[in-house]
């Protein structure tokens, strides 16, 4: 029996689980233009609700890691979704643009716990590197049907419903993770806990990051997850308002990234078994890089084709798909003393950067989708620098 078949129930569990982050955002992403329009704001302040949701969801972690490395992952899971789902419907019920903001920053305090349990009931259920990019490759094949589904559901929520139906959906997946959690085992028991005293946090954190050969896999972690999340944040400003596309269609089409996901991770288990960890990650920057360039020039030549976008972007991606389990299990190799405390750096570090990215195409994005491409390229270009100094001090 393989190995992810024999934890199938946990494995789908742990990818709902690391699946807050893309439903929370991708679910109401066909909404925002409307939300812009029923709060009478602008794009902008619109896009808060999701830069500063990465902003709460970056910072909360370094709270709940070390948490869960004390008390243990199970009581961790059941707080921070309590906290979701109730957040979840005072988004719902929000009446102005303010109140929606910061229900959104309450919200992804609440959502990131599960990121960060999701990731360390992984560090500590298996022990050897291999196993553990397995999977999270899997778990990522399974999160990414998140982002598949999410704005198909949202766009026809927001069409025969409304925008606030998709928070209310949100706080119902809430509720669904709170009970599945109580049929999985507590991955850290007490016997294993190294509580770590407040007073030391802040040196424990500062020991970690300074540990080099963690510090540049977790920052080619960041960028490869910002150059996918420009076009996530960005997504729907460029198909519904610079390309004209149909409000009903967007899901589909923002559906064709999410399967390029699910095919970059299927081909990580495959490669795996046949090639060194360092072949398949600078394989698959150049797949990205390359999907960034194509961009480039494509905007260039054809500014007014959709598919300038489409078709660079699902190539863009599915280098991620390939890249960021590596890039995690990379990471979790050099793991000090506290998997926690060291899942909520990785995480910490990719959600701060992915708000201001999100924040910056925010501004960028106005009647043209070249800043996408630039940015794209950009991050690209600086994961693999931070991999090439990475695989020098190995």
């Amino acid at each position: 029996m393989s190995l992810i078949t024999k934890n199938t129930g946990l494995v789908i569990y742990l990818a709902a689980l690391s699946a807050f982050a893309p439903f929370s955002t991708d679910i109401y992403l066909a909404s925002m233009p409307t939300i812009q329009h029923s709060f009478n704001t602008s794009a902008s302040n619109v896009q808060l609700t999701l830069s500063l949701f990465f902003i709460g969801f970056a910072i909360a972690q370094l709270f709940w890691g070390p948490l869960s490395d004390r008390i243990g992952r199970k009581p961790v899971i059941f707080i921070g979704l309590s906290i979701f789902v109730l957040a979840s419907l005072f988004c719902a019920w929000s009446t102005t643009i303010s109140w929606l903001i910061i229900a959104r920053v309450v919200q992804a305090i609440g959502a990131c716990s599960g990121l960060v349990i999701a990731i360390s009931i992984v560090k500590d259920s298996f022990a050897n590197p291999k196993d553990i990019s397995k999977i999270l490759g899997v778990m990522m094949s399974i999160m990414i049907v998140a982002p598949m589904i999410a704005p198909i559901i949202g766009s026809y929520m927001l069409v025969h419903v409304n925008w606030q139906s998709n928070f209310y959906f949100l706080a119902l997946y809430g509720f669904v993770l709170i009970t599945g959690a109580y049929f999985i085992n507590e991955s850290h028991p007490e016997s294993s806990r190294k509580p770590l005293p407040i007073n030391r946090l802040l040196s424990s954190y500062l020991k970690q990051i300074c540990c080099g050969s963690f510090l540049l896999p977790t920052i080619a972690i960041s960028t490869n997850f910002s150059a996918m999340f420009a076009f996530i944040s960005s997504s729907s400003f460029i198909y519904i308002k610079v390309y004209h596309l149909a409000t009903y269609l967007f899901g589909y089409f923002f559906a064709a990234n999410a399967a390029a996901l699910i095919l970059g991770s299927l081909s990580l288990n495959i490669l795996k078994d046949r090639f060194r960890d360092n072949h398949i990650i600078f394989a698959a920057i150049l797949i990205s890089l390359f999907g960034s360039l194509l961009m480039l020039t494509t905007l260039h030549f054809y500014p007014h084709s959709i598919w300038s976008v489409v078709i660079p972007s699902f190539i863009i991606t599915y280098g991620i798909g390939i890249l960021n389990p590596e890039l995690t299990g990379q990471a979790l190799k050099h793991v000090i003393a506290h998997t926690g405390l060291a899942s909520s750096l990785i995480g910490t570090c990719r959600f701060i950067l992915a708000a201001a990215i999100a924040f910056l195409m925010g501004v960028l994005i106005t009647s043209s989708a070249l800043p996408l491409a630039i940015v794209m390229l950009i991050l690209n270009i600086l994961t693999a620098v931070c991999m090439l100094l990475y695989t020098a001090r190995q």
